[in-house]
């Protein structure tokens, strides 16, 4: 929000190279239904969610994730767009037995390795947004066809009681606050609305989420997935328009009811969000939240709790003339925040925790070198490789996370197979003869190892995490910037009062 108004701000999309190529031939292709079924295999969302478990399981270290409220109709799932495609994951897995169809950039269903081929099969929606319109990439007229059968798709999905996940804003972004919404996801829903109208069945809802990361960009970050109540959706009023949606043909529903709903969404969106003007503001709610806690001898044991309570912060700060306060926050939060430290490393008298954790440091670097063997042989290159592409892409540091996921999803899908043939056939031709007929065993074996040694080699890297962290606060207490930090939460302890 822009300083504190209730209007998103609108930001012109930036297009990365991928998304400047279409490829019209597999846009054409992609499967869609308008009969209320859904445009994919039921089987093949089973495999996908086992296979999202692995990323899953190696992206977070810890996960809170919220359980929708119960619908009799289709839901349609919306949140900000801060964390790449490990947004729509987290909200897949929030609920993973009601399948769902999904809307998103062309590219994501044409040219991204692996991902493009999974969303093919998942009956993922292409849209071709305006900015690639403006700047000529797509004719104009073939971007309204496909964009119109994409959201007909979606429509007649959620109307047949399916699932389905749009990030409203059009684009990810790293801002501390919600843009402006397109107006495409509030399309879909009201047409939905029509058609369940007309087959007189219950009538899907906007399901908000709030996508909370601790620090969207960073591997092993904590989660949480907040699920508010749900926004009805109004159907539109004219039977002939409902009538053409059932007949396969898009019509643009009334634009009253599409802004009444965006503003609508506008707000729920943006109250669980950070709703900051900047990252800076963030972080000084959430040192205050901190603060306000340990002075109540309350200590925020959990990400969540420690979202709502920053949330409170902001709600309390913008009751009164809070800027002087929230400015000596705003210095004190920024030190931390240069050590990689926040709120959580201050002790109930306002100082820094200092303890050396080297128990932790030597059980984590012990723990990663027993598991590396095998965790380098099964996942080595992956690693890598999502290290160097998440840190060298063009689509924003958003897009970094999407890296690790990728080569999370690719570990089990194409590496582990190949890796386990190979010590197959070495074991085979080199130590003793195995009959081929074993092979399915021997993988389905191998694969397990191979991710029991990559979970348990991430437990000793939260340890060794856990130790760097007290090493950062060591560092801390003994700079210059002690003083200063010191001074600075010296002087908010009075003003605490007020937040009480």
């Amino acid at each position: 929000m822009e300083d504190g108004s209730n209007v998103p701000r609108d930001v012109a999309v930036e297009l990365s190279k991928r998304a400047k190529k279409i490829n019209i031939r597999k846009l054409e292709s992609v499967p869609w239904a308008h009969d209320g079924s859904h445009p994919s295999s039921p089987w093949f969302w089973k495999f996908l969610i086992i296979l999202l478990m692995f990323p899953w399981s190696y992206l977070f270290r810890k996960k809170e994730v919220e359980k929708p409220y119960p619908t009799d109709g289709g839901r349609l799932c919306v949140a900000t767009h801060v964390n790449g495609l490990v947004d729509p994951i987290a909200i897949t897995l929030s609920h993973p037995k009601q399948r769902m169809v999904t809307l998103g950039r062309h590219d994501l269903t044409t040219s991204v390795p692996v991902i493009s081929w999974i969303a093919r099969r998942i009956g993922s929606q292409p849209v071709i947004r305006k900015a690639e319109q403006i700047e000529g990439i797509a004719e104009i007229k073939f971007a309204q066809k496909l964009n119109e059968r994409s959201m007909l798709t979606v429509s007649h999905a959620l109307s047949g009681g399916y699932r389905a996940i749009i990030m409203p804003e059009g684009t990810g972004h790293q801002d501390s606050r919600l843009r402006h919404l397109r107006t495409g996801s509030m399309r879909s829903a009201i047409n939905a609305a029509s058609i369940s109208k007309e087959r007189n069945i219950p009538p899907p809802v906007f399901q908000p989420i709030g996508l909370h990361f601790r620090v969207h960009y960073w591997f092993r970050t904590d989660l949480y997935v907040e699920q508010i109540e749900p926004i009805s959706v109004p159907y539109n009023p004219n039977k002939e328009q409902r009538e053409k949606l059932m007949q396969g043909t898009w019509v643009e529903p009334p634009e009253g009811l599409v802004i009444q709903l965006r503003d609508e969404l506008s707000d729920k969106l943006a109250y669980i969000s950070r709703d900051a003007p900047n990252w800076q503001t963030y972080r000084s709610w959430q040192l205050l939240a901190h603060l306000t806690a340990k002075i109540n001898n309350i200590n925020l044991k959990s990400y969540k709790e420690e979202v709502h309570a920053t949330r409170a912060i902001r709600d309390k700060t913008r009751s009164f003339d809070s800027d002087e306060m929230v400015e000596h926050a705003k210095l004190a939060a920024e030190i931390l925040h240069s050590y990689d430290l926040d709120g959580r490393v201050i002790k109930s008298d306002l100082s820094i925790k200092s303890e050396s954790n080297y128990i932790k440091g030597f059980l984590g670097l012990a723990i990663m070198l027993l598991c590396s063997p095998i965790t380098i042989y099964s996942t080595g290159i992956q690693i890598f490789l999502a290290w160097y592409l998440g840190n060298n892409t063009d689509e924003g540091i958003d897009a970094r996370t999407t890296y690790h996921m990728l080569a999370s999803l690719i570990s089990p899908l194409i590496f582990w197979p190949i890796l386990s043939l190979i010590s197959f056939l070495i074991i085979s031709e080199m130590i003793f003869p195995i009959s081929f007929f074993i092979f399915p065993l021997y993988l389905f074996i191998s694969m397990v190892i191979y991710h029991t040694s990559n979970i348990v080699f991430l437990y000793g890297y939260d340890f060794w995490s856990d130790y760097q962290t007290s090493r950062r606060c060591k560092i801390l207490t003994k700079s210059t910037n002690a003083d200063k930090l010191k001074n600075l939460l010296e002087n908010l302890e009075p003003m605490l009062d007020a937040l009480k």
